[in-house]
């Protein structure tokens, strides 16, 4: 868990929880939604304040009721939204990197490719896939 930063807002976030991940992908799934709804045509301004009210629901499903206020501080800016959908995906990002160097130890590791064994092999006098061979020489 670590912790995400906007605005005024802390708030700890873990993107290995099962629960936040569901949550987030019921968010992006309905911001989606609500993006068709936006008029496409219109006063600037209001089609502006349509994006952003999909983009503070979003954080407000995401991270919390009132995450919006916190991170935007009263400012209806769609600016300022995609600045913080990029912060968060840059944050998702470096907690995923972060995880992979914590887990990469448990990996198992491939030494090599397929021709590279086989030449080993060769070199050491073993005989792979005799099975194989004598299925394959019939």
């Amino acid at each position: 868990m670590s912790l995400f930063k906007f605005g005024d807002l802390e708030a700890e976030i873990d993107f290995t929880d099962v629960d936040f991940l569901e949550n987030l992908d019921e968010a992006k799934r309905l911001m989606q939604e609500e993006a068709k709804q936006i008029p496409k045509t219109g006063k600037t301004a209001d089609i502006i304040r349509a994006q952003c009210q999909c983009y503070f629901n979003f954080f407000d499903r995401v991270i919390g009721e009132g995450a919006h206020e916190a991170m935007f501080l009263g400012k209806t800016s769609l600016n300022s939204c995609l600045d913080a959908t990029d912060a968060l995906l840059a944050f998702e990002n470096s907690e995923a990197v972060k995880m992979n160097e914590r887990y990469s130890e448990y990996t198992v590791k491939q030494h090599g490719n397929r021709q590279r064994k086989r030449n080993y092999n060769k070199q050491q006098g073993k005989k792979t896939n005799q099975n194989f061979n004598a299925v394959r020489n019939r």
